[in-house]
């Protein structure tokens, strides 16, 4: 043992509450007082505590400044050490600049790393290698160490075990770490280590006196540090948290689980460190009494016996504690923030001396900032805030990603979207939807020449150019792409300037600060601040003003790690990003009156009175350590048992959970509120933590109450109301109830009332008031818009189209917002069902008009011949869907040839309709109510005086010219898919447009087919390639009847043999309809007589003419209709518009009547040729 020298160490000694901290102030501030000139007087404190003890020291108002007296951390105290000695001359290399250099040295070291290379690319693994590195340094371990341990593995042949490969790379990276910054850095981890051997050199702490508080333990750095302290300084004081009481366990007679093993564990340390140093250790200064809570005892019973194994039980309800239970952490928060105001209101406390703690402040800390504020409680979350998703972060995240990528969509719009490209949201979501809706990306964004994409709608060749307003929109979007564009690529364009071997990391670093330049970044971030100021909103204007030197800095720590390092684009942003994952924002509270919402150990509360715990559930209050993500817990013992210790397990760490679970406890002097959830975030049920089962042992009757009461009456409610915004919810609540029919007491519209006429109330809860004022939307929503207001949107003829009236009477409200809002999806570059339909119409329409074209008839063509003709047709209309989708990309091509299979099968089965039938087609693509050479609308007259005019577009009509010279007309539809004409969904106004057609070439097809015109059937035609399932294999010569069934034309003929027979001379199934032997039609079969045909005719009118009515009055009603299991809401686009929900509405659907055939042939038979529907 080394000789005593005439210093001197002291421990002062007392469990929580008992005033060791202020005791420490006290003596320094004495001290000060009493020689205000003369050798220094230290505190030694956490880092993250400095500002607070700064303030409580000069808060006192004992100390008129600070001559004598400092607060210094470790890390402050190196730093005053290095500026009389050196050895911290040269910069720092920030935990972000090492976190860069890392990134590279892990890729430039890929091929030797063993373990390390397959992971080094995950998210967050650089920050934890950082983490590991930071440890083993605290630990007093190097590279040397890490292989001297390697070494040993191998002898014991496990050299190649994961250890063994964690060991390896650790030392390789440490060493390749040390060697990369020499010369040019310091590293801010082996500050302590050049502080611990440089101090009694510096002689800065001689004649000193040093005051040690707020810490619980030491790490092997630091505990060097303390010895170069103790032999430097003239007297030591070390205050630790263990009740005198708990002493005698001093000197290893303590067990890992008691309560203050890591405390006593720290004391031996401290101990033996002053005997090694030769420095005496004089009597310690006991504190026994609680002096925080002499005005609550039962917060002393708490300190003194909830951890011991046996301690009397508190007689009572205690008045200074509350157990809280909340549904979720949202309530538990609110119930958090009522009773913070209830301790401001009445208990006359200040937001200062009111603490919350969370375990979990990811978790907890939104919460806390969000209904904090909607409570008007000053706050400060007491947290390191990450700023990954800042605009600023985001913007060179994504403008190297946009190189990288080469024009990517998705790092395109993050880069504009950031706000700071001076490019409006509005001109950016113009772009955006054309570049979704054309399916543009790579070096299309780079072209000189305007975009002339254009949507058709049509495969026609001599599609329609751009008209005005189409080239205005292309004008206009030229304009934004070059405004969005011009920095970016002139960024890109430094980047690949060619000529040289590839950019340095000083190149590539000055071309994005060139690229901020030129946006005026810095301006947009100073407005910001402003106008986070203007609003009280300190904390984000200082994220604003950080967040832009915190990136400058990261760009110097790289340019000076790795400047003239040649790195690919893709390289530099993996580097950049290991920088900018980690970058974290300490903010320092902007006010004096604040609430601290923080962590045990992270937040240091002084002259707390209350404190209010949050989340003590079992999961986390206190919290389960996680393994380490390098080392795991048997390879930390193994190590240590080996000699080399590389820190706590998380088992130790668990154990140091419980100490600061018994701080937190400890913190407030006169309130205790400890709460936790029924259920975490995903809804899974959560038990509380077994400190509230302990603390209910100590106070028998202390019964947990619930955050809020699950039907609280009136007064409760009132009781709930802490702002102006919660009055107007409770009012919206109790409205709502009285429109349910519920009696509700007078006293709620009073308050109504008040919300509305005083101008604070009302400025506060108007948003809650808007959702009042929406339910009453909601009441009213049927009524129609006016005829008026109607006639300026449709004029006094209705001009339409079949597919708008069945969206009308599906549900008015969405013919409203097509039609005359006008609202429409977003169109994006894909091949969706309505394209499908589309391609495969042209197809079989220039079939047949290439047939007529060429004087031939469609059943003299083998089908071979037949193929060969749609095939070419493909080819050429391939290029025409969509600015080539089709041949845009694999997936695309892949689809095209789903196309061709699908035309070739569809093609073989449509040809028997002309093969074994006598109907030719004798037009397609059939326009009535559109074009000169069309047929003529279909008009319906009104009551009023107005009038319907129908137009469409009919896919095919056939006809066969009977005997008697009269024309048998047959319509087809083409559908990608099986489809059936339900009579029920016809007379009901929903699938109208079949028989439509039918009535429009019949009645007005003069045109087409000059003399008489007679109903022989309206028909759906299938365009698919089916997979028919079956359980056996099918002999080949029945595979063809099998899948003609799911070509069968399926819809409505006429009830006339000699029609069906027509249509299907051999009888192969072609048509629903089929003969009996004795020529008469199966019962059952979809067929109509003249009579019916006229009667449908008829129906669909009235159908019409109502329909016509409504719209011209205004109706725009939100009345979705129900069928059976089909709604009018399974497929429409304004769902999110209308928010029709039938588990809430009063009226809920429209519910139709369903109705078979023999129904509908009775109700229109009945009703005639007249009459309303």
């Amino acid at each position: 043992m080394k000789e005593v020298r005439h210093m001197g160490v002291r421990f002062i000694i007392g469990g929580a509450g008992s005033g060791k901290s202020q005791r420490c102030l006290d003596e320094l501030t004495q001290a000060a007082q009493a020689a205000p000139a003369g050798p220094p007087l230290i505190l030694l404190v956490p880092e993250q505590a400095t500002f607070q003890v700064e303030q409580a020291l000069l808060g006192s108002g004992r100390l008129k400044g600070i001559i004598r007296a400092q607060v210094l951390s470790f890390q402050r105290l190196a730093w005053r050490v290095s500026l009389k000695v050196g050895g911290l001359a040269l910069p720092p290399l920030s935990d972000l600049g090492k976190q860069m250099v890392l990134r590279a040295l892990l890729e430039k070291k890929r091929d030797d790393l063993r373990l390390f290379h397959q992971v080094a690319d995950k998210p967050g693994f650089i920050e934890r290698v950082a983490g590991s590195i930071r440890e083993l340094r605290s630990y007093r371990q190097g590279p040397e160490s890490l292989r001297r341990q390697l070494s040993q593995l191998e002898a014991e042949g496990l050299g190649e075990t994961s250890l063994g490969a964690k060991l390896h790379d650790l030392a390789l990276v440490m060493d390749e770490l040390r060697s990369s910054i020499e010369g040019r850095f310091t590293d801010p981890d082996e500050y302590l280590t050049v502080l611990a051997a440089r101090l009694e050199e510096s002689r800065l702490l001689e004649g000193a006196e040093v005051w040690v508080d707020g810490f619980n333990g030491f790490t092997p750095q630091e505990l060097a540090v303390l010895g170069a302290v103790m032999r430097s300084a003239r007297q030591v004081h070390i205050s630790l948290c263990i009740p005198p009481g708990q002493l005698y366990k001093a000197g290893g007679h303590h067990s890992p689980s008691d309560l203050f093993h890591p405390v006593l564990s720290t004391y031996d340390q401290l101990m033996q460190l002053a005997a090694e140093s030769g420095v005496a250790v004089d009597p310690p200064l006991y504190l026994n009494e609680p002096l925080r809570f002499r005005g609550a005892p039962e917060l002393a019973h708490v300190e003194r016996y909830l951890f011991r194994q046996s301690a009397p039980a508190w007689p009572g309800a205690p008045e200074r504690i509350a157990l809280v239970e909340a549904q979720n952490r949202r309530e538990e928060v609110a119930a958090a923030a009522r009773e913070i105001l209830r301790l401001v209101r009445e208990e006359g406390l200040r937001f200062r001396e009111i603490a919350v703690v969370a375990r979990d402040l990811e978790g907890y800390g939104d919460l806390a900032a969000t209904l904090f504020a909607e409570h008007g409680i000053p706050a400060f979350i007491d947290r390191r805030r990450t700023v990954a998703h800042h605009p600023l972060v985001e913007l060179l995240r994504a403008a190297l990603e946009v190189v990288v990528q080469d024009w990517a969509y998705g790092p395109v719009f993050r880069y504009l979207k950031t706000d700071l490209t001076g490019v409006s949201r509005a001109e950016i979501d113009l772009l955006e939807n054309y570049v979704i809706e054309h399916g543009i990306r790579g070096r299309a964004w780079q072209q000189q020449e305007p975009w002339q994409y254009l949507r058709r709608y049509t495969l026609e060749e001599d599609a329609v150019p751009a008209g005005p307003a189409q080239q205005a929109l292309l004008d206009e979007i030229h304009r934004i792409r070059r405004r969005a564009t011009a920095p970016l690529l002139a960024f890109q364009r430094r980047l690949q300037r060619r000529g040289r071997p590839g950019p340095t990391v000083r190149e590539i670093t000055t071309y994005l600060f060139q690229l901020l330049d030129d946006l005026k970044v810095a301006r947009q971030l100073e407005a910001w601040k402003a106008e986070a100021e203007q609003r009280g909103d300190l904390e984000t204007a200082r994220e604003h003003e950080q967040v832009w030197t915190r990136v400058l800095e990261l760009f110097d720590q790289i340019v000076e790690g790795l400047g003239d390092q040649v790195l690919s684009p893709k390289v530099y942003l993996q580097v950049l990003s290991a920088g900018l994952d980690g970058l974290k924002l300490g903010l320092i509270p902007p006010g004096l009156d604040q609430v601290i919402v923080g962590t045990v150990e992270r937040s240091r509360h002084a002259g707390v009175r209350a404190t209010l715990i949050l989340g003590a559930t079992e999961k986390d209050f206190p919290p389960q350590p996680a393994e380490d993500a390098i080392f795991t817990d048997r390879e930390r013992e193994r190590l240590k048992q080996s000699g080399l210790d590389v820190g706590p397990t998380s088992l130790e760490r668990l154990f140091q959970e419980q100490f600061l679970t018994y701080v937190a406890l400890t913190r407030g002097s006169d309130f205790l509120w400890i709460s936790y959830p029924l259920a975490d975030e995903s809804g899974r049920a959560a038990a509380p933590s077994p400190v509230v089962g302990r603390m209910r042992r100590l106070f028998p009757e202390l019964k947990p109450r619930p955050a809020a009461p699950p039907a609280p009456d009136a007064e409760a409610a009132v009781a709930q109301v802490a702002t102006p915004r919660q009055l107007a919810a409770a009012v919206a609540r109790a409205l709502r109830r009285a429109r349910s029919g519920y009696a509700v007491e007078p006293h709620w519209l009073d308050l109504y009332q008040c919300i509305v006429l005083d101008p604070d109330l009302h400025r506060e809860g108007a948003a809650v008031l808007a959702a009042v004022g929406y339910e009453e939307w909601l009441r009213r929503r049927g009524t129609p818009v006016g005829r008026e207001l109607a006639r300026l949107l449709y004029g006094d003829r209705l001009v339409t189209s079949v597919s708008r009236l069945e969206a009308f009477l599906s549900c008015p409200f969405r013919h409203f917002a097509g039609y005359a809002l006008r609202l429409q999806e977003r169109a994006e570059f894909a091949v969706s069902a309505p394209e499908f339909g589309l391609f495969y119409h042209a197809a079989l329409s220039l079939f047949v008009r290439e047939l007529e074209r060429d004087g031939l008839a469609w059943d003299t063509l083998t089908p071979d011949e037949a193929w060969r003709r749609m095939d070419s047709i493909i080819d050429r209309l391939a290029p025409r869907l969509q600015s080539e989708i089709l041949l845009s990309s694999p997936q695309h091509r892949y689809l095209l040839r789903v196309i061709r299979r699908t035309l070739q099968s569809s093609l073989d089965y449509l040809s028997e309709h002309v093969l074994h039938g006598e109907f030719r087609p004798v037009a397609v693509e059939v326009p009535f109510g559109e074009e000169m050479d069309g047929l003529p609308p279909v008009e319906v007259d009104l009551p009023g005086g107005g009038r319907v005019l129908l137009r469409g577009r009919i896919d095919r009509v056939d006809a066969l010219e009977g005997r008697d010279g009269r024309w048998y007309v047959r319509v087809i539809d083409y559908k990608s898919g099986r489809r059936d004409l339900r009579l029920g969904d016809f007379y009901h106004g929903l699938t109208l447009q079949l028989l439509l057609y039918l009535m429009a070439v019949v009645e007005g097809g003069e045109p087409l087919l000059p003399g008489t015109r007679v109903p022989a059937g309206a028909l759906y035609l299938p365009v698919y390639d089916p997979v028919e399932p079956v359980n056996a294999p099918v002999p080949p010569d029945e595979v063809r009847p099998l899948r003609r069934k799911r070509y069968q034309a399926r819809g409505l003929v006429s009830d006339d043999p000699a029609v069906i027979q027509a249509m299907d001379a051999a009888g192969l199934g072609l048509i629903q309809a089929k003969l009996k032997k004795d020529g008469t039609v199966y019962k059952g079969a979809p067929v109509a007589s003249p009579d019916q045909f006229r009667q449908l005719f008829a129906h669909l009118r009235r159908v019409v003419r109502a329909c016509g009515e409504q719209i011209l009055q205004g109706e725009a009603a939100i009345a979705p209709y129900r069928l059976g299991p089909h709604t009018a809401c399974q497929y429409c686009a304004y769902r999110a518009v209308c928010q029709f929900d039938p588990a809430v509405e009063p009226q809920g659907y429209r519910r139709l009547e369903k109705m078979d055939a023999p129904d509908v042939w009775q109700r229109v038979a009945a009703a005639g040729g007249e009459g309303d529907v």
